[in-house]
């Protein structure tokens, strides 16, 4: 008897908890849905920085990151709303009326530190705004930091794919790709491909839980664990970005400059390759692609006070300790050049949007708070030049 009393309350308490999960798990499935499968960033993930101005110029001192329902970052003011991206259009992905446009791409894309209505892509928003362009009808980002072309690659083909009305991709690529060959030195794979076997590695690891075949993973308890989980990475990753002071002084006191590239053509083959990759998915996709190059801080001659922004182009893992090789800003301008060249001629041979924003940039702090992030003079200069480019062919 009490044996079965016990196991009675053991009952009790166990049905007590499934139906809390079960009524908490239907309640959190309609204030936040999940009607995709892949996501770069969580649904409803929201962070506010407060970054310190001395140490990067020309942002914002507080500035929120928000990433809505979809898992895209937007910001611009009315052309950006809540708008439904999921549901085809009547004629597929071909929105005769606009555009809706969705960019790809590492940091220079994510604009962290940058608020959500200041950042290049809410930029061109504003632009359309200001020009009563109703082309436009919209912009978001799911760019993420240290993405590749290869990473790139997998969200269009995982990611944007579920997104039926995007009928426009902008990728800004190719300095992650080039500072990835740096930093490996020889230990950088020139054989490097996408097999299938790594492709479904590459996913698991890029979009997490999201891509998981575990139904456990697809509750939605468990996606509001995870994003809260991603606000606190977030906030533990560095919200004055302190952080960049110690990198810097890991550079100005590098164990020796390098001055001279090493061979780049197998890496650049590669680059060539994923950027092939990308244009196929976009046609399969019937996607109009339209590329970006990189810009950045570097120049053969810089003064004191622009080299002590600097912190990238360091071999091996140069962010984590001191005492690392650097490659000079010379050695990193003209390696950026190559991979801008290289996108330039993929583009030309396959009759693809190219936009080429490095040479229409300063190279000077008015653009950049470091080697090459935008500050919000320089997002501001980068909408202009994107939006303009995006109304001279449409």
């Amino acid at each position: 008897m009490k044996y079965k009393n016990l196991f009675q309350k053991l009952g009790l308490v166990l049905l007590s908890v499934s139906l809390t999960v079960l009524l908490a798990e239907t309640a959190l499935r309609f204030v936040y849905p999940a009607p995709l499968h892949y996501y770069v960033w969580p649904p409803h993930f929201r962070h506010t920085f407060k970054a310190d101005t001395t140490v990067l110029s020309g942002i914002n001192t507080i500035s929120k990151f928000t990433i809505n329902s979809y898992g895209v970052r937007v910001g611009g003011g009315s052309i950006n709303k809540e708008t439904d991206i999921i549901r085809p259009t009547h004629d597929g992905r071909h929105v005769s009326t606009g555009r809706y446009v969705l960019c790809l791409g590492g940091s220079t894309t994510e604009c962290l530190y940058l608020d959500d209505n200041k950042t290049w892509e809410a930029q061109i928003a504003n632009q359309a705004k200001a020009a009563s362009d109703s082309s436009l009808l919209f912009i978001g980002s799911i760019g993420k930091s240290g993405c590749t072309s290869t990473e790139n690659y997998l969200h269009l083909k995982y990611c944007v794919s579920q997104y039926k009305k995007i009928n426009t991709v902008i990728l800004m690529v190719g300095i992650n790709d080039m500072l990835k060959r740096l930093s490996r030195d020889t230990l950088y794979q020139n054989n490097f491909g996408i097999t299938p076997t790594i492709e479904d590695s590459l996913v698991n690891v890029n979009f997490g839980t999201q891509g998981s075949k575990n139904p456990t993973k697809h509750m939605a308890l468990y996606r509001l664990a995870q994003s809260v989980y991603h606000g606190v990475d977030r906030k533990n990753q560095d919200d004055s970005a302190q952080i960049y002071t110690t990198w810097r002084k890991n550079r100005l006191h590098a164990l020796a400059y390098i001055d001279t590239l090493p061979d780049l053509q197998p890496a650049l083959t590669a680059f060539e390759r994923n950027i092939n990759l990308i244009i196929d998915e976009a046609e399969k996709q019937k996607l109009e692609v339209i590329f970006v190059n990189q810009a950045a801080f570097w120049r053969d001659s810089m003064s004191a006070n622009e080299h002590a922004k600097l912190w990238m182009g360091g071999i091996g893992n140069f962010q984590e300790t001191s005492g690392h090789n650097y490659y000079t800003t010379h050695a990193l301008r003209q390696g950026l050049m190559l991979y801008n060249e290289r996108l330039a001629k993929v583009c030309r041979d396959r009759k693809v949007k190219y936009i080429d924003i490095d040479s229409q940039l300063p190279h000077t702090e008015e653009v950049f708070y470091d080697d090459c992030h935008f500050n919000e003079a320089g997002a501001e200069m980068v909408g202009k030049i994107i939006y303009g480019e995006l109304k001279a062919r449409f």
